[in-house]
């Protein structure tokens, strides 16, 4: 037992610039849901992600509610993670007087040592975790923004990474998605922006809220904030800041994890899979054992369709010599199609006995992510957007063996065409200008509809006769 103690304490020393300045809080976030009976009273979960082999402890924290008011709140629980990170769960319910706009935010403990994006001394500047709400207000927002992923990834050098904390709102409210300056607690307790701090060059982040790091080069801890703002008619209802410290390291023997068969469903023009209601989705996956490694495999899915368990969803799993395949299915119902998207993300991770201690600040998760459209509908186009004079134009209509339509001058150019049923019997990406096609054999005499989109966005639907 003494040499398994002299053996750590070695492991510590020799991984003292990483393990000595680091504090034991790596990500957290605010989110909330408003009392259906008292529209002033809120329900807050303040979620806290911890390394768990630090002896530092948040058995209660203190709030500030942004009406002047701070309160001590004990810890509910602590999820085990992963075999190194735990999942730390506060919550309250605060009433707030009058309506308003309040800010609340919680300060943490200082930042870790030697951060690479943030001017030293990091380890002097706080963790600032906000949340902004709308108490009141005539268009009443019921939840907030929460996550159905995690924000706690494996960054490797030299590879791409791609990760998805999965944010869903139970009013289907729109959601944006935003890199900003993580905040921190002044001397006069003021909250304020970081200085001198530098996104990691690269990192950039899309519509469906997926980070891309192109290539991470440099070994070390980075700090990146995330926005997360609510909009609904146009207007912003609330938003919460994710902070997250990245650690990027060497891929030792964390498996892979990959989406196999997107390339056979339908895909939209910016990646994400077009489904319909009552027609059965089949996602394939695949986890890829690491050759240094023996140890054993396990995955699970994540995302508001299961979180909210919108549908009933399989998940089945099949052990190969190289890893595991993976099948995830479900059959989107009608009341699930919106203008916004659902996102799934398939985690994958070895399963270990007993911490690797000689790696104290390791992910070993792997992650893929889809993002779906059920239906047709699509967020409109702001009111801001310029729309070209002249009007789609197709013809002949009726028509018999070939078919053209005059397309606008607008990105991202789609036609769907449907038959009775609303089945998509067609589908073609337009261009700009005439666009000459030619019917297809499988398409039988009838009335069908169809719709122009750009976007995403419907900006034309009619009836086309064939004969």
């Amino acid at each position: 037992m003494k040499k398994l103690a002299l053996l750590f304490f070695f492991n510590l020393l020799l991984f003292a610039p990483i393990v000595v300045q680091a504090t034991h809080l790596f990500s957290g976030y605010i989110s909330y849901t408003v009392d259906e009976q008292n529209p002033r009273k809120l329900d807050f979960v303040f979620t806290l992600y911890t390394l768990n082999a630090s002896p530092a402890d948040d058995p209660f924290v203190y709030v500030y509610m942004g009406d002047g008011d701070t309160v001590r709140v004990e810890r509910g629980s602590v999820i085990k993670h992963s075999i190194y990170y735990d999942k730390e769960v506060f919550t309250w319910s605060h009433t707030y007087a009058a309506p308003g706009d309040y800010v609340v935010h919680w300060t943490g403990e200082n930042r870790n040592g030697g951060i690479l994006n943030i001017p030293a001394p990091t380890d002097q500047l706080s963790l600032k975790i906000i949340t902004r709400v709308k108490v009141g207000a005539p268009t009443q927002n019921l939840h907030g923004a929460k996550l159905a992923g995690v924000p706690i990834a494996a960054v490797y050098t030299g590879e791409p990474w791609t990760h998805n904390f999965l944010a869903y709102d139970e009013d289907s409210d729109y959601l944006v998605y935003e890199l900003v300056t993580p905040k921190y607690s002044t001397p006069s307790f003021e909250i304020a922006d970081i200085p001198g701090y530098r996104l990691p060059e690269g990192l950039t982040m899309s519509e469906f809220g997926e980070f891309h790091w192109p290539n991470p080069d440099q070994k070390g801890q980075y700090v990146i904030a995330v926005k997360i703002t609510e909009i609904r008619n146009g207007r912003e209802i609330g938003h919460m800041i994710v902070d997250i410290n990245l650690v990027v390291t060497e891929r030792t023997d964390q498996p892979k994890m990959s989406l196999l068969n997107k390339d056979r469903l339908t895909v939209n023009h910016d990646g994400s899979i077009q489904t319909w209601p009552g027609q059965p989705v089949k996602l394939e996956f695949y986890l890829q054992r690491n050759p240094a490694s023996d140890l054993p495999l396990s995955v699970r899915q994540f995302g508001e369709i299961d979180t909210l368990k919108l549908v009933e969803a399989s998940l089945a799993v099949r052990d190969t010599a190289a890893g595991l395949a993976i099948t995830y299915t479900f059959t989107p119902e009608a009341d699930m199609e919106r203008t916004e998207p659902y996102l799934i993300g398939m985690r994958g991770r070895p399963i270990y006995d007993k911490p690797q201690y000689q790696q104290p600040l390791r992910v070993e998760h792997d992650w893929a992510f889809a993002y779906l459209y059920v239906g047709e509908q699509r967020r409109p186009l702001s009111s801001g957007d310029n729309f070209p004079p002249e009007r789609p134009k197709l013809y002949p209509n009726p028509a018999r063996g070939e078919f053209t339509f005059e397309a606008p001058d607008l990105p991202g150019l789609h036609l769907l065409v449907r038959d009775v049923t609303g089945k998509v019997v067609a589908s073609y990406t337009l261009r700009p200008g005439r666009n000459d096609f030619a019917r297809p054999a499988k398409l039988a005499s009838g009335l069908y509809t169809y719709t122009l989109t750009s976007q995403l966005s419907p900006i034309e639907t009619g009836k086309l006769v064939l004969q």
